[in-house]
């Protein structure tokens, strides 16, 4: 904090301090003389009392010197300011950056206006006052790149332009983006004002402000101001989660669709509204308690073979919301017939476990259960037996503890995964390793057979990749349970190069290894190198694990199994809903070879045609909406896609940024708050005046002028000697 003084010139009348201490000097009052007989009594008391009224007359002597040194400063009118001063003159010419932060957060409306047009005013009020010859930086945080400079009159219709924008990047960049257009301006005062509702999204707390050593070569500085838009109490309700259970459902089957609707502020109950397909098909009253969330869980109809692509949305009504943005969100998922999948092995009892966690018996499963697979079994002798492209209509076949399989099967199995096909490979008892590791076997099979491993104590071990499809919906629930089965026995394997091993066992030796096959479409070889089976008396040699227990037992298994099919078939990784700012990635299939490409909104107001796809379409950055891809050639034939646009998730939960997150990021002298235009009016004098300190030194002055009348009067007042005689006149 430095000091200033308005009147420089009067402050030099503090050296008139000096007067009374001249006139002390030129000015004593002589000594009276006294005659009286005792005179030595006299001469005694008279020591005493000069040394009193020395020191007395040394407070009063300060006293008045403090007096007229206060009134010649009070005079130059000092102030106290945290930037070099150059006048509170609103004439003088500034460089001003205006940071606008346009994420939909700012759309908040607590009265008939949002926070941004709250914004929006503000700026133009703060544009008012600068003179013409002042430079001004607008700064949407959506839009990178250098502002140009403008006039205040230019730059008021620039801000009567901005408008909210779905993708934003943090506020960091925009502000080291008006750093550094106001301070490369030749204007003598430089000033930023940040205009946002400081909500912790619109901010990367993990970021340095940028540009902020472009400020410390400013002689002058910059000023920085930070202006919260939004009031202290925020009310809202939100749909935070509005997603199916599968991205890819079951032709004939319901899917099962979860939403999520949280409240900030007090308690409230609302209306939820659940549609598809443009149809309203439910409609229920909830109860939230303050700042409390609720899930919410809808089941379609069955669905229609002949719609491949569902629509759908989750959507608030009853009161008025001041947040309109979060109040719906959208879904998409798509439709297929369900998956075939082969089961070869030499006993029914490998495949019976497989089965069963793949297609259950219909009669034991609850109404409506949705059932993805359709699961076929046959011997190995019977496959052997069969010649011809029989393997085309299954996404994924087993291989379950076979001991041999022929050389026509081995290379019928190698066309099938090299087309795109998904194999599983469970090693067994039964298993002959000559036969795994035949030339036609190991160009398919990632790893070769060496000897079967009967370890002490051995459980499964550590998952490689945690975002596997296989292990992603829920890695840690997953791994304890995969660590509490006991492994008797497994087959050491040598994997070859380019395969990659996702699950270990407990000593490190591969649990279960993965090789990929590059084509038009991705084939897949998943070996397990203990059976995917379970023999119930665990003394038995035929007894290799525990791991095919009952769901209510262990429901790693029955998770895995489910989780094979889809990731083999490629539907696992499909993506249909993507937040605002992703680029939308859709599938398109190889065989088919379309040349046109039309998206269309859902509203069928805007279309837009895309380029022909090399494997598969991309579309950059779409708006937020439902939106339907037709793809078509000049034969006439069409597919349809699709997918849904929602807003960024991390603007639904609104928190605050703190001052010590502002504290980090420009440093605790770096900015100035204001949470209104009052205190901004404020913040502005601070930095372009300083604080006037004339009120307090005159406060100090009467004080002191108090002060020097009493010791005056007090040191000078006559009194009578204690014990003194008096003599008759």
């Amino acid at each position: 904090m430095d000091i200033s003084l308005i009147h420089a010139g009067l402050a030099a009348g503090a050296a008139m301090a000096a007067v009374p201490v001249i006139l002390h000097l030129f000015m004593k009052q002589p000594p009276k003389r006294v005659i009286f007989p005792a005179l030595r009594l006299i001469r005694e008391r008279q020591k005493r009392s000069r040394k009193t009224m020395k020191i007395k007359n040394w407070l009063l002597l300060l006293a008045r010197m403090a007096l007229i040194a206060l009134m010649a400063l009070a005079l130059a009118r000092p102030r106290l300011f945290s930037q070099t001063s150059i006048g509170s003159d609103q004439e003088v010419p500034t460089a001003v950056g205006l940071v606008f932060d346009t994420s939909l957060s700012m759309g908040y409306k607590p009265r008939d206006k949002t926070l941004l047009d709250e914004a929006k005013q503000q700026a133009n009020d703060i544009l008012k006052k600068m003179p013409d010859s002042s430079q001004v930086f607008v700064i949407d945080s959506a839009e990178p790149g250098a502002p140009p400079p403008l006039s205040p009159a230019a730059a008021r219709k620039r801000v009567d332009g901005i408008v909210l924008r779905p993708a934003n990047r943090p506020l960091n960049l925009a502000v080291g983006q008006a750093y550094a257009s106001v301070a490369d301006c030749d204007r003598p005062r430089h000033e930023v004002y940040v205009l946002t509702d400081m909500a912790r999204s619109s901010w990367d707390r993990d970021r340095a402000i940028e540009g902020l050593d472009k400020v410390k070569k400013v002689k002058s500085g910059i000023a920085t101001y930070l202006v919260r838009m939004a009031p202290k109490d925020i009310h809202n309700v939100a749909v935070t989660e509005a997603s199916p259970s599968v991205s890819v459902a079951t032709q004939g089957e319901p899917v099962e669709i979860r939403a999520k609707i949280r409240s900030q502020g007090p308690a409230t109950t609302r209306m939820v509204q659940f549609d598809l397909d443009g149809k309203p098909r439910h409609k229920e009253q909830v109860k939230l308690a303050a700042d409390g969330e609720t899930e919410l869980k809808f089941l379609t109809p069955k669905l229609d073979p002949a719609i491949p692509i569902h629509k759908g949305v989750v959507r608030l009504s009853g009161a008025p919301d001041p947040l309109e943005f979060d109040d719906s969100r959208f879904f998409t998922f798509k439709v297929q017939p369900a998956m075939k999948v082969l089961i070869i092995s030499d006993r029914e009892n490998d495949a019976q476990f497989v089965a069963d966690a793949l297609d259950p018996d219909p009669t034991s499963l609850p109404a409506g259960t949705p059932r993805p697979s359709r699961v076929e079994t046959i011997r190995t002798p019977k496959f052997d037996a069969q010649t011809g492209d029989t393997l085309k209509n299954y996404s994924t076949v087993f291989l379950l503890n076979v001991k041999e399989v022929s050389e026509t099967g081995w290379s019928r199995l190698n066309a099938f995964v090299r087309e795109g096909g998904g194999l599983v490979i469970g090693l067994g008892e039964y298993c002959n390793p000559e036969n795994y590791n035949l030339p036609v076997a190991s160009q398919l099979i990632p790893g070769s057979l060496t000897k079967k491993e009967s370890p002490k104590e051995t459980s499964f071990g550590k998952i490689a990749d945690l975002t596997h499809p296989l292990f992603r919906s829920y890695p840690r629930q997953l791994g304890e349970m995969l660590s509490q089965i006991p492994i008797y026995h497994y087959w050491g394997i040598t994997p070859p190069k380019g395969s990659r091993t996702l699950l270990s066992y407990s000593n490190g030796a591969p649990a279960l290894v993965e090789r990929s096959f590059q084509g038009k479409q991705t084939g897949r070889v998943l070996l397990w190198t203990t059976p995917l089976s379970r023999v119930t008396d665990s003394r038995l040699k035929t007894a290799w694990n525990e791991f095919a227990l009952p769901v209510g037992e262990n429901w790693s298994f029955f998770l895995l199994m489910k989780q094979t099919i889809p990731y083999l078939a490629g539907t696992s990784s499909e993506q249909l809903n993507y937040e605002v700012g992703q680029d939308a990635v859709l599938p398109v299939d190889p065989t088919r070879r379309f040349k046109n490409y039309v998206m269309q909104s859902e509203d069928g107001k805007t279309t837009e045609r895309l380029n022909p796809p090399v494997d598969s379409l991309v579309i950059v950055t779409p708006p937020i909406g439902q939106w339907t891809v037709t793809a078509s050639n000049s034969e006439g034939e069409k597919a349809l896609m699709g997918f849904s646009v929602n807003p960024p998730g991390s603007e639904m939960s609104y928190t605050a940024m703190e001052a010590s997150d502002f504290d980090a990021l420009f440093g605790k002298k770096g900015y100035n708050l204001a949470t209104d235009a009052e205190s901004l009016k404020r913040e502005v004098t601070m930095s372009r005046v300083g604080f006037e300190i004339f009120p307090w030194l005159m406060g100090l002055i009467l004080i002191l002028v108090t002060l020097e009348n009493l010791l005056a009067n007090k040191f000078h007042r006559e009194s009578a000697p204690r014990g003194a005689v008096g003599v008759p006149a």
